[in-house]
Protein backbone atom coordinates (compact mmCIF):
# COMPACT_ATOMS: atom_id res chain seq x y z
CA UNK A 1 0.00 0.00 0.00
CA UNK A 2 1.45 3.48 -0.70
CA UNK A 3 2.23 5.81 1.50
CA UNK A 4 -0.25 8.25 0.01
CA UNK A 5 -3.04 5.77 0.11
CA UNK A 6 -1.99 5.49 4.02
CA UNK A 7 -2.26 8.99 5.16
CA UNK A 8 -5.34 9.43 2.82
CA UNK A 9 -6.79 6.56 5.16
CA UNK A 10 -5.52 8.05 8.44
CA UNK A 11 -7.39 11.54 7.20
CA UNK A 12 -10.43 9.65 6.65
CA UNK A 13 -10.87 7.40 9.92
CA UNK A 14 -10.03 11.27 11.62
CA UNK A 15 -12.54 13.11 9.60
CA UNK A 16 -15.41 10.21 10.45
CA UNK A 17 -14.85 10.44 14.38
CA UNK A 18 -14.55 13.58 14.09
CA UNK A 19 -18.07 14.51 12.56
CA UNK A 20 -19.38 11.36 14.09
CA UNK A 21 -22.51 12.87 15.28
CA UNK A 22 -23.40 14.80 11.82
CA UNK A 23 -22.81 11.53 10.00
CA UNK A 24 -25.37 9.94 12.36
CA UNK A 25 -27.81 12.77 11.84
CA UNK A 26 -27.43 12.44 8.24
CA UNK A 27 -27.55 9.34 8.28
CA UNK A 28 -30.95 9.19 10.63
CA UNK A 29 -32.68 10.85 7.96
CA UNK A 30 -32.79 7.82 5.18
CA UNK A 31 -32.42 5.17 8.88
CA UNK A 32 -35.79 6.72 10.61
CA UNK A 33 -36.81 3.40 11.83
CA UNK A 34 -35.05 0.83 13.96
CA UNK A 35 -35.12 -1.64 11.70
CA UNK A 36 -33.39 0.72 8.77
CA UNK A 37 -30.79 1.05 11.14
CA UNK A 38 -30.31 -2.69 11.54
CA UNK A 39 -30.61 -2.78 7.74
CA UNK A 40 -27.94 -0.19 7.92
CA UNK A 41 -25.80 -2.08 10.74
CA UNK A 42 -25.94 -5.03 8.24
CA UNK A 43 -24.67 -3.76 4.68
CA UNK A 44 -21.36 -5.21 4.83
CA UNK A 45 -20.65 -5.81 1.41
CA UNK A 46 -21.31 -9.61 2.43
CA UNK A 47 -25.07 -9.78 3.43
CA UNK A 48 -27.62 -10.07 0.31
CA UNK A 49 -30.97 -8.93 1.11
CA UNK A 50 -32.55 -12.40 2.00
CA UNK A 51 -29.57 -12.38 4.58
CA UNK A 52 -30.44 -9.15 5.94
CA UNK A 53 -34.06 -10.07 6.18
CA UNK A 54 -32.98 -13.28 7.59
CA UNK A 55 -30.84 -11.69 10.46
CA UNK A 56 -33.64 -9.03 11.34
CA UNK A 57 -35.98 -11.52 11.39
CA UNK A 58 -38.88 -12.12 8.46
CA UNK A 59 -41.47 -11.58 10.97
CA UNK A 60 -40.13 -7.79 11.59
CA UNK A 61 -39.74 -6.77 7.89
CA UNK A 62 -39.98 -8.30 4.06
CA UNK A 63 -37.13 -8.28 1.59
CA UNK A 64 -39.15 -5.81 -0.67
CA UNK A 65 -39.19 -3.62 2.14
CA UNK A 66 -34.97 -3.59 2.24
CA UNK A 67 -34.75 -4.10 -1.19
CA UNK A 68 -36.97 0.11 -1.32
CA UNK A 69 -34.70 1.10 1.49
CA UNK A 70 -31.63 0.16 -0.39
CA UNK A 71 -32.75 1.60 -3.79
CA UNK A 72 -32.97 4.77 -1.66
CA UNK A 73 -29.53 4.73 -0.23
CA UNK A 74 -28.07 4.24 -3.53
CA UNK A 75 -29.94 7.05 -4.95
CA UNK A 76 -29.01 9.13 -2.19
CA UNK A 77 -25.15 7.79 -2.88
CA UNK A 78 -24.42 6.51 0.69
CA UNK A 79 -24.31 2.87 -1.06
CA UNK A 80 -23.24 0.88 -4.11
CA UNK A 81 -26.08 -1.98 -4.87
CA UNK A 82 -25.01 -3.69 -8.12
CA UNK A 83 -27.33 -6.25 -9.31
CA UNK A 84 -26.90 -9.83 -7.45
CA UNK A 85 -24.32 -8.75 -5.70
CA UNK A 86 -24.52 -7.47 -1.95
CA UNK A 87 -24.95 -3.80 -1.06
CA UNK A 88 -22.25 -2.15 0.19
CA UNK A 89 -21.84 1.14 2.21
CA UNK A 90 -19.96 3.74 0.54
CA UNK A 91 -19.36 5.49 3.82
CA UNK A 92 -17.30 3.54 5.85
CA UNK A 93 -19.96 4.42 9.34
CA UNK A 94 -22.18 2.91 11.76
CA UNK A 95 -23.05 4.56 14.77
CA UNK A 96 -22.35 2.70 17.96
CA UNK A 97 -25.77 2.85 19.16
CA UNK A 98 -26.76 1.11 16.09
CA UNK A 99 -24.62 -1.53 16.72
CA UNK A 100 -26.02 -1.81 20.61
CA UNK A 101 -29.61 -1.79 19.17
CA UNK A 102 -29.20 -4.51 16.30
CA UNK A 103 -27.37 -6.55 19.43
CA UNK A 104 -29.92 -5.90 21.66
CA UNK A 105 -32.53 -7.06 19.46
CA UNK A 106 -30.86 -10.12 17.99
CA UNK A 107 -30.53 -11.12 22.26
CA UNK A 108 -34.02 -10.59 22.56
CA UNK A 109 -34.84 -13.01 19.37
CA UNK A 110 -32.55 -15.81 21.01
CA UNK A 111 -34.52 -14.96 24.19
CA UNK A 112 -37.49 -15.64 22.51
CA UNK A 113 -36.39 -18.87 20.80
CA UNK A 114 -35.29 -20.19 23.86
Amino acid sequence: MSEELKELQKITRTLTLAYADSLEKSLGKYASTDERKMIWVLIDGINMPKDIMDRIGKDRIKERAIRVFLETLEEAKLIENPKRKPPERLIDFVPASWIALFEREVEAEGDKAT
